[in-house]
Formats: C-alpha cells, structure tokens, sequence
C-alpha cells in the first residue's frame, strides 16, 4: 500500500490504492501459438508480429482446403500419396516444426519481460516478481514443444513410409540373373544382325477413364527362377461397369507376335518358348524394351487377345511370396471351393525344392496366405492337363480379396500392409488421380455378377500334349480372339457343349464296377484329358460286373448340366438321379469332399482312348 500526498493540501495526506502489476500467462501464449502459430502473439499484444505469423498458415490451408473440394476424398488422397508429393511433404514437414517451434517459444519470451500494470493476470504469473520465469511455466513450453515434434514425428514416419511404398511399387522390376532357374528349358542365346533402324515403339495413350481399360495382372514366382505363371488380362467397360478376365496358360507356346513389331523384330513371328518365360527373356533388351520384359509380356498379350499390340496399357505384378503376407496381413481370405484340389506332388511355397501333399476340400473354406497360394498354384499333378483349373481358382482369390477388403482390417495392420504391398506389388500405372482415381471409382460401382471370367484352355481354346520340356498348350489364336471380342461387345456366342463342361468345373468321382485292374483310373484319365475333373475313387461298389451306371449326386444334374451331358454323351447313357434306390454306387473319396457325378464302371464301357493332344 503506498501513501499520496495531494498538492494543496500537505497537511491532510489521502491514502489510495494503486494497481498491482499483474501479467498474462506466458504459457497460455505459447500454448496459443501451438495452435495456431500467431495466435499466442496476438494474445500478448504483437499484433504486427501475429499477422506476420499466422498469414502463411492460413495461404497454406486454404491452398489444402481448395485442393481437397477440388478432388474430393478419394483424388486427394491419391494426389498426396505421389512420391513427387510426398517428398517435398517430408521437407515441408521439417520446416513446418521449425515454424510452429519459434512461433511457440517466440510467444512465450513475449510475456516473460516484466509485467505491465492493468493487464489480466495469468495462473502462471501470480506469486512472482517481474521478468522472474516460473518453473512450471517452463515446464509447460517444454511439453508444448515435445507433444509438437511427437506429432511431426509421426507425420514423418508415415510421409516416409508411404514414400518408399510409392516408389517401390512403381520401380521397374529387378530380375534377378543369378538366381536359380529350375525350369528344364535352356536359356535362348539370340544374336540377329543390327538395325539400322528399329521398328517403331508402340504409343500408349493414357486412360481417360471413358474408354475400355486393359490391365495385365502378372503372378510372378521368383523362388526357383523368374517366371509368370499367372497372366490374366482385366478389361473393364466404364459405360456398363462390366468386367471380363481373360487367362492365358503359362505353359502357352507358338504366341504370335505383331507383323514388323519389335517383339517379331527379336523373336520372330512366334515366341516358340513358354509364355511364362517371355517377360524374363525379353528383358534384357531394353535398346527394343524400355520397359523391360513388362512391356514385352503386355504387347505380346495385346496383340494375342485384341489383335493390338497397344490394347493393354499397364500392367500389375504380384509376387507370390509377398501374396501371402498381403492375404494373412488381411486376416485371410474366405473361398467358396467348388472341387476338391489333390496334389501329390506340389513344389511348395519356399522354394527349397520339398514337394509335399496338398488337400483342400470344396465347400466354404477360410484359407491363411499359405493356403490360398497353394489353392492358386497347385496343378493338380495327377491331371494330364490342368491349367485351366489354376487359372479360374486365380481368378477367384482375386475377386474374393477385392470384395473382402474391409478399412478395418486395413488400418488395423497399416504398417504391416504398407511393407508386404511394398516387396510384393509392382505396376506402370501412373501415380496420382489422373487414372487411379477412375479405377477406383468404377471399382465401386462394379457388381460380382457383372464380373465374367474366360480361362483360355484345351480343348475349346487349343491343344494340349507333353513333350521334353513338360506340359504344352498351343492355342487355337481364332477360337481365343473370338472369344475375346464376343466378351467385350456383349454379345459372346455360347461356347461348345465340351468348353461349357470345362468351365463347370464339376467334381467326378470314377469307381471300378468290374474288378478289372486300373478301370477307373483309365476312365479318370481321359475325362482329365478333356479337361474335365475327375479322380477315381478309393473304394469299389458292393457288386461288381454291372452295367455302368452315372450317379448324379445332390442335385448335379441341375447343377451341371453342361457336365451331365458331356458324360451322357461320352459314356452312351443316361444319368441316374442320387435319389434312386437302384443305385448302387456308394462314394468314398476324401473326407468332406465335394462330388457332383459318381461313375460306375461296367461291363459296357465304352472303349475310350485317351487323346494325346
């Protein structure tokens, strides 16, 4: 309390009261600008100094806010994820720390200097004298600060993370030469006199999103070599949001190649390899490909299907190792398994040459990432030729997965999903909105029921036959690309009564009805040979020497038709409800396994020759 002594009157001195100088909270400044940066300045008076301040800020998050009602959620998204994007975000990243760190601490010295009377006092101020800082001031700008650089940090982590996703995703892929090959083909040594001039490289045009889109999928397994042993071309119809999946087996030789092309430049007018090896033998040729083996595989197919070598403008590769880190990373992937898969001699997923025995039984089954690419690789060993079975299972994972993906299982596992998609995942596709922003939009709009798949496979699509090099198939090249443009103009012709029946994929179990040794296995042969499904069984009828005799089981009849007469026609009889008491035939194949028509043999079999391709 301090005494005033008013002019005129010294001998009666007056008592007052003058104002106690009381502060703002220098914390509340900082804590202010942590916000917002400028904010904490305008609280303690620098208004010159907040406008300084907060003016870029805003510049910037309006410039967000425009791109954000400019593109929408989904573009914008696909916008940031860019490495041309998300590279100077990591900088920007750093530098926005910097920015709100001085804002900070600039607030907080603002209020430290010694207080002015009449101002609003502050919690952190009371009790001190002027220009005195307070521990538990400094303890708070010291949490404003490390909470700050938190979060930067983890804006950082996930900026670097997507980064190296991005780029890897769209890194040329790096074929290892120095790996084993176990493939029994010799490696082509090819030398042709040089050009003067080369053939002209194709001109992709990019997707506008309103014309088909093409898409090469590629399964690749570089355990014992490289080597594409799933090829699926996805075309897509934007105006009816129709899809059609089109396979070729990876055992497929005699590709022709497109007249004056470069591809017939290196290898002729046909690739007389494997199809599966075309990628990995043209890559090194990248004076013809500058987009390696890839851009090979994608105008050879072209060409194959839509008689254009320019008609598929991106392709994706998966790596099956990396497929089952994708799959179990998901949580799995549910399967509706419509034939048993037996394989006695499967290579396995590790590469360490152990073949092993695989049983997935039909029905509904939730498959690990093991399982679901031993359901997608296995052939069957015991089928003479069974690509096609493999190609239409391939085809079912990957629509399953893309209906199965939920954003819970997604955020759930981010960074787990980020590194498997990151050593499993590589594409030409463009970065950006441009066409993954249509892609994903026609994606949602797409139906299962208006997703067709084709799997190009004997003995509609070509012949089958084994030589020294294993299993063959040379196409029919006007049966496929007929196909192909009745798929995509909507107006496809009913296949033959024998592709209709392959496509069915009906279980067929064979059982010996006479005694006579290797019957049934005989009969079971040749329905391979057809490309029908068919195993014999493990168990005899009660009575042999009967006619033979076609068991339609649970309803196969109207399940199958195409298969029914298929058998009625090959057999020289008529099929038998499972509901007639007459039937003899009793199934012992594998537990829980699915069977759609049971054979009896019998004295009447016809003679049967199993076709040698």
């Amino acid at each position: 309390m301090t005494r005033a002594v008013v002019r005129g009157y010294p001998s009666e001195p007056v008592t007052t009261i003058a104002p106690t100088p009381q502060c703002r909270s220098a914390f509340g400044a900082a804590f202010l600008s942590f916000l917002v940066p400028g904010l904490g300045q305008a609280y303690a008076g620098a208004y010159l100094r907040a406008i300084a301040l907060v003016v870029p800020p805003l510049i910037a998050a309006g410039i967000i806010v425009a791109l954000f009602l400019s593109y929408g959620l989904v573009d914008f998204g696909l916008w940031v994820g860019q490495t041309s994007v998300l590279g100077p975000l990591a900088i920007l990243n750093v530098v926005l720390l910097v920015y709100r760190a001085a804002a900070s601490i600039d607030a907080y010295r603002l209020l430290i200097e010694p207080c002015r009377p009449g101002v609003r006092s502050g919690i952190w101020r009371i009790g001190r004298k002027p220009g005195q800082i307070s521990p538990h001031s400094l303890v708070g700008l010291e949490a404003i600060l490390i909470v700050m650089v938190a979060g930067h940090a983890i804006v950082g982590y996930w900026d670097v993370r997507f980064y190296n996703l991005a780029r890897d995703v769209h890194a040329p892929v790096a074929i290892d030469t120095a790996a084993p090959d176990a493939s029994p083909e010799p490696e082509p040594s090819i030398s042709f006199p040089p050009q003067e001039t080369l053939a002209p490289a194709p001109t992709i045009q990019p997707w506008t999103g309103t014309a088909r889109l093409n898409i090469l999928l590629v399964g690749v397994d570089q355990t014992t070599g490289f080597r594409t042993d799933s090829m699926i071309v996805v075309s897509i119809d934007p105006v009816t949001d129709r899809v059609v999946m089109f396979s070729m087996p990876r055992d497929t030789i005699s590709v022709p190649m497109p007249p004056k092309s470069r591809l017939a430049q290196l290898w002729g007018p046909y690739f007389n390899y494997k199809l599966n090896a075309l990628w990995k033998y043209s890559d090194s040729y990248r004076n013809l490909f500058p987009g390696g083996g890839a851009e090979a595989l994608r105008q050879a197919l072209g060409y194959a299907f839509f008689g254009d070598q320019n008609a598929i403008p991106y392709y994706v590769m998966v790596d099956f190792a990396g497929f089952q880190k994708v799959v179990d990373t998901l949580g799995g992937v549910t399967i509706d398994v419509p034939a048993p898969v037996i394989d006695d001699g499967y290579p396995g997923n590790h590469g360490d040459g152990q073949h092993e025995r695989i049983y997935i039984p039909a029905g509904i089954q939730h498959m690990t990432g093991d399982q679901a690419l031993d359901y997608a690789r296995s052939r069957k060993g015991s089928v003479l030729y069974n690509d096609y079975n493999r190609s239409n299972r391939q085809q079912q994972i990957l629509i399953a997965l893309e209906q199965q993906a939920n954003l819970d299982a997604i955020s759930a596992h981010l960074g787990d999903l980020v590194d498997a998609l990151s050593s499993t995942i590589h594409t030409d596709l463009p970065e950006g909105p441009d066409v993954l922003g249509p892609m994903i939009q026609l994606a949602r709009s797409i139906k299962p029921a208006d997703i067709k798949t084709y799997a190009f496979a004997p003995p509609g699509y070509g012949t089958a036959s084994s030589d020294s090099n294993g299993y063959v198939f040379v196409p029919d090249m006007a049966a496929i690309r007929s196909a192909v443009k009745g798929a995509i103009s909507g107006a496809a012709k009913s296949p033959d009564q024998l592709q209709a029946a392959v496509d069915e994929a009906a279980p067929i179990v064979v059982e010996n009805g006479t005694g006579v040794s290797g019957q049934d296995s005989a009969v079971a042969t040749y329905l391979q040979a057809l490309g029908l499904d068919a195993q014999a069984s493990a168990d005899q009828p009660p009575q042999l020497g009967g006619v033979t005799k076609l068991l339609c089981i649970d309803g196969a009849n109207e399940t199958y038709p195409s298969t029914l007469l298929e058998l009625e026609k090959t057999l020289g009889l008529t099929g038998t409800p499972s509901t007639d008491p007459a039937a003899a035939i009793q199934i012992v194949t594998e537990p829980n396994e699915a069977v759609g028509f049971a054979i009896e043999t019998g004295t009447n079999l016809p003679t049967l020759t199993t076709p040698s391709g």
